[in-house]
């Protein structure tokens, strides 16, 4: 009975901190406490305001009333990030009413982001701000009432309050994260992850030459616009990830598994199960726990204690990088003389005049300043599985159509994406337009498909540029 209780009490925080994550996301039943709250705030200081229902209007700004603004997300992340700081405490009524301490905090961690969201779009009006920004000002007032939560230590408080910082910035990464291809994999994934996150009493000469090599990557997914790759980015921060676990067979699987593109390929997503299965059968099961953890007093140096502020405020970069990096804005619509109808997900269907019967064209924008995915990538985001075609590599189908895509950047055409990923590596590139057509797989072959295509981008491609030079010529006319 005792070790059935022994695997309880080591996989409830796991199960508890993975499921949070998951439903932070989910129907928001809260903003019948934070919408009065704000508006009540609000209406003191006698500036104008209104409840539109799925909007507020403070003044001149209209500050759509997402899920984020109700607060049940930050609420369920404050409550991940307690039961996370606290896995390693007694289960008594403290433990349980440090935890339960969140729910008020979050309502009003919650009122003071609303606030910081209306007073940046005040500021810088009519801009908005970026979804990542967004996230970021959710962080910001996490951190501080997540410290009420935290369990008394020996430690020193600028090692806990890194610590603090890191996991918090983990779950909110891994928040929108947990619903997509693979999402309980990576959420299972990214928990066991932190679990092996630890400041060490010491930082060795190894950690700090492998912090300059992270620096690194996080300068080139910055100019790069590499954003699928900062949730593991974060999770092996040389300063807290253990070496023994990342370079082990389990460990290496489910590092590769934080980033939410590995499920994509073959097999991954088994594999991942697999090292997950083995994980929980080897500490829980076979009673081979990692090596037990001591809280000594260490009196961290000022240079020590500058290094991991400087560190904490990297933490930031994922949420603030496509603010701070603004791309090239490159706004593209569709041609006027096209039919234009629109569809989910910032789209549009187009039918050119003349153009071929029985081919569709859907284009995309970009998702603020992030690169578009391949094809097979974006139509397996909407569950949708593609193979590439026997007869014409450039061609996928799903098993009764045919599809091709062309990508609009920096004023070229350009017909595949790894041409485009190299296009878009260009620091302060725009991340452009992606172009799909689509076939009925019996109306012609891959290949006539993938010519029939070529010639009608192309056509695509030569409109767009003659309404461009005649918007220039009028605007330049004297």
């Amino acid at each position: 009975m005792g070790q059935i209780w022994d695997v309880v009490r080591g996989l409830l925080p796991i199960a508890l901190v993975a499921g949070l994550a998951r439903f932070s996301v989910a129907q928001d039943l809260f903003s019948r406490i934070s919408r009065p709250i704000v508006t009540g705030i609000i209406g003191l200081f006698h500036v104008p305001v209104a409840d539109l229902g799925d909007s507020i209007t403070v003044g001149r700004l209209v500050i759509p009333w997402t899920g984020d603004c109700a607060g049940l997300n930050l609420l369920v992340l404050l409550l991940a990030v307690a039961i996370w700081l606290n896995r390693h405490e007694p289960f008594n009524w403290f433990h349980w009413l440090r935890i339960l301490g969140m729910v008020p905090a979050a309502i009003v961690a919650n009122v003071l982001r609303v606030f910081t969201l209306i007073g940046y779009r005040e500021l810088f009006y009519p801009a908005v701000e970026t979804p990542q920004l967004h996230y970021f000002f959710g962080l910001f007032w996490l951190v501080p009432f997540a410290f009420l939560a935290m369990p008394r230590s020996p430690r020193h408080l600028t090692a806990r309050l890194f610590e603090l910082i890191h996991v918090a910035a983990v779950i909110a990464l891994l928040a929108p994260q947990t619903y997509a291809v693979g999402g309980l994999g990576l959420t299972m994934a990214v928990v066991f992850g932190l679990s092996h996150c630890r400041l060490p009493e010491r930082i060795s000469k190894s950690r700090m030459i492998a912090l300059g090599l992270w620096l690194l990557a996080a300068v080139v997914f910055c100019f790069a616009r590499m954003d699928s790759f900062w949730l593991p980015w974060m999770i092996i921060c040389p300063l807290m990830s253990d070496a023994k676990w990342v370079f082990s067979i389990e460990g290496g699987i489910l590092t590769l598994a934080t980033h939410p593109l590995f499920a994509l390929l073959p097999w991954a997503e088994v594999i991942t199960w697999i090292a997950i299965g083995y994980v929980v059968w080897k500490r829980y099961i076979l009673d081979q726990p990692d090596p037990p953890t001591v809280d000594p007093h260490v009196d961290w140096t000022w240079k020590e204690r500058s290094l991991l502020a400087g560190v904490s405020v990297l933490f930031l970069l994922p949420f603030l990088a496509s603010s701070i990096f603004v791309g090239k804005i490159e706004t593209l619509r569709p041609p006027k003389i096209a039919e234009i109808k629109s569809v989910p997900g910032d789209g549009y269907l187009l039918t050119m005049p003349g153009e071929e019967k029985g081919v569709s064209l859907v284009w995309y924008n970009a998702s603020g300043a992030s690169r578009h995915h391949t094809l097979k990538i974006c139509l397996k985001y909407r569950g949708v599985e593609l193979e590439p075609s026997e007869d014409d590599s450039n061609v996928f189908t799903d098993g009764t159509h045919w599809l091709r895509e062309f990508f609009l950047q920096d004023g070229k055409l350009i017909p595949s994406h790894l041409q485009y990923v190299l296009s878009t590596m260009k620091p302060g590139s725009s991340p452009g337009v992606h172009l799909i057509y689509v076939t009925d797989s019996l109306l012609m072959s891959a290949r006539e498909f993938d010519g029939k295509t070529q010639k009608m981008a192309d056509e695509l491609y030569r409109s767009i540029n003659k309404e461009h030079a005649e918007s220039n010529l009028l605007k330049n006319k004297p």
